[in-house]
Formats: structure tokens, sequence, C-alpha cells
């Protein structure tokens, strides 16, 4: 924003130069991005953050420079001479949508004389950067720049019924704006309406139907207050960034708008003549109410490391605004004025007399430690978990949550979060699954020469439950390419069912968790025979396979692809499995083969449980290495080869011993109704 230093000099009597001023402005969190000479005046460039729309006029910039160099700061003077005439019968207001306009206020002028501004107000609005229109606008633009309060002049004559309505748009009511543009409203869009048509956009650009003109004779002058939010979102849809936009988006001072209403119409008195009629037409539907907070002195040297003397602090605050409503020896209570929207909590206020005292006066201290310091389990898990993935040659992404929500249809029955202001409607729910993100990754990868990929992603899903939207932590994997290499040792090996599985039981055996159960099942998007999932205690917890035909058609897939999808949330509830120590034997191990005949509907999963469930110490491990049917073996029964490894940690194991431990292991799988063959 620019600030002319001539003008702030009506309101504050400064006699630093202006370099010296850019400084003091800096420093107090106005920060000078340029300075320049204009003619006889110097005009600051500042940059003002988003949170302080009170420090977008001349008057807010004086307060701030009246506190700090400790001066006097001038009322804004309004000198406006009214005719006989009541404004309530000229014109009359009425707000049908109290929650987007909180006040309304009008002014009526008759018998100016529209034409150009005279010199010295054409000269300070082009150092600020605002270019001359005639007397009637320039007075609306220069109060804007003045008090930052937005205004907007009607050529009355040209409002039908003299009445103005504020109301919601119409959907597809159209509204021919100041810039030639003719827009297509919708409900969302608040608009100034007379008795038949929109006349301006509210709080962002008047219409060209009832825009002062040479011939206008009566004005109605508007100063209200918007919602912000309806501002930003009317703003945004429209493509359409004004002055006024810019700051009732950020937060207008409601306060302000009948004092900002008399400056410009005396303003408009002095330069385009007319007369004034008799008191403001003032709609308020909902009337602001100070905000009040209580500022300890124990909480100013907590967090400033100081103490900071009582009419310092009070001296910072009534300069700036605010006023002292009570409080006792050790605390003030202190009313927030109207203008400062981003004051709401105590802290806010220590910070305002941080601001004046100066950071750079306040001491260096190191601030104790606090007592103990809380491990963060959950970050301890994620972190090992993705090590990990990183360590088996998986590589993090990101994707997008916001996605086609008839895409999710394929990959998940659940209610996907619609969004009420999408960008597009690529973009227009929250993802019910992670793989749609995953799959598109490995197609992007694949198109650019990319053959081995192998990616994770730790994100989350959303979906409707009970009425009420839910987010959930998901881990996917994506796989592509093969196992390993072709080389002069051995030819390439592609990545299968078994390699995707061992990865995850890898992951999930971090855990300090029940023992998992692998089980075949089909889902819409993996292909039957080459998918399963994951459980514990009956929870599915992982499900992951080969993605369909079709599917990898449909998304471009040159090569199979393997995905899987976890339950995070859920793995994140188990703690991480401890590491724990184990010597080596010095005892000879001993290994067995028990040839086994199993029915058919006994997985092989159950016998590992079963037999880690009865394992003794000696047990040191056992695997499958042989599958037969046929022959011998009876219908509805398969041969297992299993290999058992025995070993003690004290002495060697003798052969009664291995007698015993090897009908211990069979004793654990009789009441599955496996037996030795033969």
């Amino acid at each position: 924003m620019k600030v002319s230093v001539s003008w702030l000099k009506e309101f504050v009597e400064i006699t630093r130069e202006p370099r010296q001023l850019a400084s003091d402005l800096t420093m107090i969190g106005l920060n000078v991005e340029a300075l320049v000479a204009a003619g006889g005046d110097w005009v600051l460039d500042l940059e003002v953050t988003t949170n302080r729309p009170d420090c977008l006029n001349h008057y807010g910039v004086a307060r701030e420079l009246a506190t700090r160099e400790r001066l006097p700061l001038k009322k804004v003077e309004v000198s406006l001479k009214e005719s006989g005439e009541l404004a309530a019968r000229a014109v009359s207001i009425e707000i049908l949508d109290s929650d987007l306009c909180a006040r309304y206020c009008g002014r009526v002028l008759r018998n100016v004389q529209v034409g150009p501004s005279p010199d010295w107000l054409v000269k300070r609005l082009e150092a600020v950067g605002q270019r001359s229109i005639n007397n009637v606008a320039d007075a609306t633009n220069y109060v804007l720049m003045e008090l930052g309060h937005p205004l907007h002049a009607f050529d009355l004559a040209r409002l039908k019924q003299q009445k103005i309505i504020v109301r919601r748009a119409k959907p597809g009511e159209p509204l021919r704006t100041l810039d030639g543009v003719t827009r297509t409203l919708t409900r969302e869009n608040l608009v100034i309406a007379d008795g038949a048509y929109p006349v301006a956009l509210a709080g962002v650009m008047g219409g060209e139907e009832s825009e002062i003109a040479v011939s206008t004779r009566n004005v109605l002058l508007e100063s209200a207050w918007f919602d912000p939010v309806s501002i930003r979102r009317t703003s945004k849809a429209q493509g359409l960034h004004t002055e006024a936009s810019h700051r009732f988006e950020r937060g207008a001072d409601i306060q302000m708008a009948p004092l900002a209403l008399d400056r410009a119409a005396a303003l408009i008195q002095k330069t385009a003549g007319g007369e004034v009629l008799t008191g403001i037409v003032d709609v308020y539907p909902r009337p602001w109410q100070p905000r009040e907070l209580t500022l300890t002195k124990l909480e100013i040297a907590r967090l400033l490391g100081t103490e900071i003397p009582e009419p310092e602090v009070e001296r910072i605050l009534r300069g700036l605004g605010f006023k002292f409503v009570g409080g006792t020896r050790e605390s003030w209570r202190v009313s927030v004025p109207s203008f400062r929207l981003d004051v709401s909590q105590e802290v806010d206020l220590v910070e305002e007399v941080a601001r004046h005292v100066g950071y750079d006066r306040l001491p260096a201290r190191v601030r104790p430690a606090p007592p103990r310091v809380e491990k963060d389990t959950t970050r301890e898990k994620v972190i090992t978990v993705s090590s990990l993935l990183a360590s088996l040659g998986f590589h993090e992404m990101i994707a997008s949550s916001m996605v086609d929500p008839v895409e999710g249809e394929e990959f998940s029955n659940s209610q996907p979060v619609l969004l009420a202001n999408p960008l597009s409607q690529d973009a227009s729910a929250l993802r019910t699954s992670a793989i749609p993100g995953m799959l598109r990754a490995i197609r992007w990868n694949l198109d650019r020469g990319a053959v081995d990929v192998k990616l994770f992603e730790l994100g989350k899903t959303y979906s409707i439950v009970n009425g009420a939207p839910e987010e959930h932590c998901v881990l996917s994997l994506g796989t592509t390419g093969h196992r390993r290499p072709a080389s002069v040792y051995d030819g390439e090996a592609e990545l299968s069912f078994f390699d995707l599985k061992g990865d995850l039981e890898t992951v999930l055996g971090t855990f300090e968790a029940p023992e998992w159960e692998f089980e075949p099942t089909a889902h819409t998007y993996l292909q039957p025979g080459a998918s399963g999932r994951l459980r514990t205690r009956g929870e599915e917890l992982v499900v992951f396979g080969l993605i369909q035909e079709d599917l990898a058609r449909e998304y471009k897939l040159r090569r199979p692809v393997w995905t899987a999808e976890i339950n995070f949330g859920r793995l994140l509830e188990f703690p991480l499995r401890a590491r724990k120590f184990q010597a080596i034997s010095k005892f000879p191990a001993v290994e067995r083969d028990f040839s086994l005949v199993v029915p058919d509907n006994v997985a092989y999963a159950l016998l590992a449980a079963a037999i880690a469930g009865a394992a003794t110490e000696e047990l040191r491990s056992f695997r499958p290495v042989d599958r037969f049917r046929g022959g011998a073996i009876p219908a509805g029964h398969y041969s297992l080869l299993l290999r058992a490894t025995f070993q003690s940690q004290a002495h060697t194991l003798t052969s009664e011993e291995i007698a015993s431990l090897s009908q211990h292991l069979l004793d654990a799988l009789e009441p599955l109704g496996v037996r030795l063959r033969g």
C-alpha cells in the first residue's frame, strides 16, 4: 500500500526525515518496501500483512506512528452542513440477508455538480496510485485511502423506487459492472439492488446502470460492512479484485461506517457543491459488541523475558486504540477496538506491547527447558516404517487428496466427501481410496521410461460415516517391474505376488501385534487368484494383489502392477517390536523333515500358527519345502514337506530329545487333522 508522508502529517506531527520514518515503520511490523520522492512529497510503499486491515489506510498508519513516536493522534474532523430535509424520506434501505451484511448506512446529497476534482485532490490520489475520475468518485476513493473504509456513490435518480435492498443474488441474475463486463450471478453473491434489479456487487464493484455521470444531480452515498468470507468468495468466483474487496475480505471496521460516510459527504459538498440531507439512514441489525481480554503482568514477563513498566504498557495500548475497563493490581481488563480484528487473546496484547517497546530492546535469554519431554511414539512409528520401505527399494510419493468421485467408486464402497466449492469435476471430492493416485503415479513413471517402479504413500482417505465426514490414515504400496534385472549370471525375474506379500510381512513384523492371518480374497479392482488380505483378530488390516487387466488398460498401464492398501491408523495402535539380543548357540543344529498329509481346507497359515503356539525354545525355525498331490495321497488332501530346525543354547541335543521335540510338533498339528504320511 502506498502512503503519502504529507497526508500522514495531517494526523500526527511527524518531525523525522522520511528514511528514518521508513525504518521506524519497519521496526513495528509495517515493512517499507520502497521510498519514492513525489514532487514535494514522499511516498512510502508498505507491505501490510493480511491480518492488519486497520493499516490499509493513512489514519491507521498514523495511529501506529503516533504511538511509536509518543505523539498525539489528531481526530478526524468532519465539517458538514445539513439541510432541513430528512434523508430517510428520500431513500429507504432494507437488509434481507443480515448474516452477510451487518450494517448499511446511506446519505443523500442533492444538486451536486459532477465534474473534475480540484488539483490538490487529484495530486494526492495520484501520489498513492489512484486515478482521478470525477469529484464525487474521487471523494469516495479519498476516504478509502484516508480511513480505510470502502464507499460507493449511486445516481439516486437511476435507482428505481429510490430503494436499496441488500440481498443474495438470484441464480443466473445478470449485472453489468463498472468495468463493462456483464456478469452472471449465483446465490453465493451478495448484491445491492434497487426496487427491481441489482445495481452493485456488494463490497466488490458498482453497476454501470447506476454509476455517477456528468448529468447526475442527486447522489446516494453507501457505507456498509459485509462478511469477509462472502466478499472473498464473490471476488474469487467473479475474477474481480478491487481496492474495496481487498479491504472487505480482510475485515473492515464496522464502527467506521458512519464516520467515513460523513467524511465523504463533506468532501463532496466541498468539491461538488450541493446540499446534504439531514441524518444518516443507518440499518444496523447486528450491532457490534466489543471483546474484552485480561492481560496479566506475569504473562508479559513470561513471554518477553522482562518486566515492562505499567505506564508503558498502558501508554502503548491506549495509543493503539485499546481501552482499559477494569483490572487488579496484577492485571488489566482491556476492551479491543472494532478495527483490531486480529486481537482475540492475551498473547495478542503482549505482541502489541512488544512491537512498540522494540524487539531489539528485549533481553536475549535462554528459556529453561520444560521438566520433561514426552516421546512422540506415533512419529517414531512413521519414521520406522518409512525408513524400512526405503531400505526395501520403495520411493515415497504424495498424491492429491481431491479426485473425481466417479473414479473412486471402482476402488471403494465408501460414501465420498464432496467439496462445496470444487476447482473442477476432476477434483470435486476427497478420495475414498489411495489406489487411484498410486496407479497414476506408476503410469507417470512408466511413460517416462522407468522400468522398475516401487512407490509408497503415507496419506489419508475420507468418507461419510453416520452422516459426518471422517478421515482415515492409510499406507499404500505400488510395484511393477523386476525383482532383479538380467545379468551374466542369471536371467531377469518379474515381481510376483509373493514379493509384495514378503514386503508387507516385513513391515508388519516391525510391530508387536497378534499373529497375522493370510487368506485369499476377491476385490473389484484386484485379479482373482492373485489377491489376498492380512487380518489380525478377525479385523482386515491389509488388502493387496494384482490390478485387474481391464482396469490396467483403463489406466494405460503397460506392465502388471501390484498394489496394497494398509489401514495404517489401526497399525499405529500397536507398539513397535522391541529388539532383543540372542546369543548364537555354540552347539550344533539338527534339521528334521516331516512329510505331512494335510486336508485341503487347512491353509499353511493355520499350520504355522499351531506350531508357533506350541513351540519350545529348542524349535528355532520351520518352513515348507515341497508340496505334492496325487499318487498315494488321498482325495481332498495334499502332501507337505515341512523342514524344522532344532537347537539348544545349553547343550548338544540327544536323539531322545529330538524325538520328543518332533512328537511335540506333530501333537500340535493333530487337532487340524494333519498326520505323518505313511
